[in-house]
């Protein structure tokens, strides 16, 4: 059985790149704040088995074809609550496509799943949407949008960033004994937003071991949730165990596991947080340029206090 941990995962100014029109930060504290380029359209779809789920297409506003980025919300979380983070990568000529998973409070499901229905829907529903299944299609074509279906990057926060990482290629031990191969065909970069750490009879570093994509992890020294990651070092466990030479390591100094609200859970953002918030999506969209869009340089991104960025 996966145990209660599985719970907890997610329970718990000016520009700096060119890479999108304004900070988010600074949207954030103007009033009104400024619209992003980017449309936001509900689908409904459907897994083989029959469970039936609604996802979020997070699109340019401007038609063309782009790479898609599949993304995976932290446990009790939802895609709307991550507005602030995929509206900037959607705007940066991405098609972000987000389900809504099982666990979220806004589905307000009563009796509440079963730890084992959640991760395997949450499994179910990226491996579908890798697919670009119809419904994605249908709604994309109305808006003369099109998805280059060989540039197609993962990616997640918290529980969810563990999701990604299993489409990625690593290789958990799940409730049942078995250790099925969730590498999803095509996918070609890894971005995890706070992954967790080793998880007794689920994963550890050798399971991480088996992902085989480049990979940016992003972490603080503040990111812990008592009880469970008590030391926010625990976060870099997959990116260690992971081969060297194509791996992105960003760490924000006091920086928490919703950057002081900014995603997922509310609280009072402050401003050297949100300007390190504008620098690890910056740093996202350079990372996911460089892989993904090879045709164009990926534009660098200019450092900002209290953020080391290692690659190798």
């Amino acid at each position: 059985m996966i145990d209660r941990r599985h719970l907890l995962l997610g329970a718990s100014c000016g520009a700096i790149s060119a890479l999108f029109p304004a900070p988010v930060f600074a949207q954030l504290v103007n009033s009104p704040p400024s619209r992003p380029a980017v449309t936001e359209i509900p689908v409904r779809l459907e897994t083989g088995d029959g469970h039936r789920f609604e996802a979020t297409i997070f699109a340019p506003d401007f038609e063309g074809t782009y790479p898609a980025v599949l993304f995976s919300h932290g446990n009790f979380a939802s895609p709307d609550r991550y507005r602030h983070m995929l509206n900037p990568i959607a705007e940066a000529g991405y098609v972000v496509i987000a389900p809504t998973h099982l666990d979220a409070e806004i589905l307000r499901l009563d009796p509440k799943p079963a730890p084992e229905r959640i991760w395997a829907t949450r499994n179910a529903e990226i491996a579908l949407i890798a697919s670009i299944p119809e419904p994605v299609r249908k709604a994309l074509d109305r808006r003369d949008t099109m998805i280059s279906e060989d540039k197609l990057a993962v990616m997640g926060h918290s529980y969810g960033a563990l999701i990604a990482q299993l489409a990625a290629g690593a290789v958990a031990t799940e409730a049942d004994g078995a250790q099925p191969n969730r590498r999803i065909p095509g996918a070609g970069a890894l971005v995890a937003w706070s992954p967790p750490g080793p998880m007794a009879n689920l994963i550890n570093a050798e399971g991480w071991s088996h992902i085989d994509l480049p990979s940016l992890t992003i972490t603080g020294t503040a990111d812990v949730l008592p009880g469970f990651i008590d030391s926010w070092e625990l976060h870099k466990v997959s990116h260690n165990a992971t081969p060297a030479g194509q791996r992105w390591l960003w760490v924000g100094e006091d920086v928490n596991h919703y950057f002081d609200g900014i995603f997922g859970r509310p609280g009072s953002i402050r401003r050297e947080i949100g300007e390190r918030f504008n620098h690890a999506i910056a740093t996202t969209i350079q990372f996911l340029d460089s892989h993904l869009k090879p045709e164009k340089p990926a534009a660098p991104v200019a450092p900002t206090t209290g953020v080391t960025l290692t690659k190798d």
